[in-house]
């Protein structure tokens, strides 16, 4: 593909320290794209389904038919931060978080000058999920079937690997995608905020109770590894009753942990029973 002046491009979105990346560029760059494919699909508004899941996007890098055109670069002043990274691959674009924690708002803004209507939305996950793409949405199946979820150095430019920040959790896109999407991308939950994502077990590794030992110990012995660990106890209930019963009073320290989770930042919910 080509894209008109290229190397003029190039120079718009390489500025010097002190000056900012002119709107003229931004324009001129998603220009080359869509003048290649033809005119963008008219798309409609529409609401996104309920519970979405997190994540984090902004343009800083565009590889046209694999020659660099463009990256952005952190320079002092600078207010457009290497955080996005976005390659034409044939007739796909490869969409990938760099700075996972930049403003959404700045890659949503710039991944609408490229003719998507793709959101980023930042969500609070456990620790183990912080800074990965969590999952995506659309409003109906062809939104999201014509999407392609990449792992950790899948798809990567030239010798990167899933070890390098630029070659994480990506998206493969149309270029000419007619969709609306939702991605979601995890971010670290403030001290008591619900998660959007965790781990299925509160123990498995970097959750908040991994290496301890807790399972079939007294509730006083489990509040301590809790402190430790500067967590607290957020409610109980009764591991033997289902899982969607209420909660019950403060049981006596004596009865012990069966099964604990992690919904709440910090706040540990535990299973107890009268016996092991």
């Amino acid at each position: 593909m080509e894209t008109p002046d290229i190397d003029a491009v190039t120079r718009g979105l390489n500025p010097s320290p002190d000056t900012h990346i002119s709107e003229a560029a931004w324009t001129e760059l998603s220009a080359g794209i869509t003048e290649t494919v033809g005119e963008p699909i008219a798309r409609s508004a529409a609401k996104a389904p309920g519970r979405l899941r997190l994540a984090l996007v902004a343009a800083s890098l565009l590889l046209i038919g694999g020659v660099v055109a463009a990256t952005v670069i952190d320079h002092p002043g600078q207010d457009r931060p290497e955080a996005l990274s976005v390659t034409a691959r044939g007739d796909h674009l490869i969409i990938r978080v760099v700075d996972p924690t930049a403003d959404p708002k700045r890659y949503n803004a710039e991944l609408k000058k490229l003719g998507l209507h793709i959101t980023v939305k930042a969500v609070a996950v456990s620790k183990p999920f912080v800074g990965t793409m969590v999952s995506y949405s659309g409003r109906d199946e062809h939104d999201t079937d014509q999407l392609r979820r990449l792992e950790p150095g899948e798809l990567c430019n030239g010798t990167l690997n899933a070890s390098d920040p630029g070659c994480q959790d990506g998206l493969e896109v149309p270029v000419n995608y007619d969709g609306e999407t939702e991605i979601q991308f995890g971010r670290a939950a403030k001290p008591g905020e619900q998660y959007w994502h965790f781990s299925s077990n509160v123990d498995d590794p970097g959750e908040a109770m991994h290496g301890a030992k807790w399972r079939d110990r007294t509730i006083a012995e489990v509040k301590q590894v809790l402190a430790e660990r500067e967590l607290k106890v957020l409610e109980y209930y009764d591991a033997n009753q289902p899982r969607d019963a209420k909660a019950i009073p403060t049981p006596p320290d004596d009865w012990y942990v069966r099964d604990a989770s992690e919904y709440v930042a910090g706040e540990i919910t535990l299973y107890v029973a009268p016996t092991r």
